[in-house]
């Protein structure tokens, strides 16, 4: 019974530790043709970060993979908090352009 349940536990905690390591979705400040986007297209860019915003902070606190990666691999768990960190500066920082743009195009 050891002989099977120690490999397949080193299994389990390599893929939770390494799924540990996930990266949050990154989006860029400025895309090419923001300045053409309308106000309805501009609002509806500014839902989806919203989204995205979610789904970033969906991967802080405490979850499953946090947990274990607290338990058998803490730089992955720093590495997860700093990547969600960066994720959301870059889209606060769009988030900015995109009401800078609907300011500019007199949107409501």
């Amino acid at each position: 019974m050891k002989k099977i349940f120690l490999p397949v536990l080193s299994v389990a905690a390599t893929i939770v530790v390494l799924g540990g390591c996930a990266t949050s979705q990154k989006v860029p400040v400025v895309q090419a043709g923001d300045n053409k986007l309308s106000c309805s297209q501009l609002q509806t860019e500014l839902n989806r970060l919203d989204q995205v915003e979610q789904n970033v902070d969906s991967k802080k606190g405490v979850t499953g993979t946090n947990v274990a990666s607290a338990l058998f691999w803490l730089p992955g768990l720093a590495y997860t908090y700093y990547d969600a960190g960066q994720a959301t500066e870059a889209i606060n920082d769009r988030r900015t352009h995109l009401t800078q743009l609907s300011n500019d195009k007199d949107c409501q």
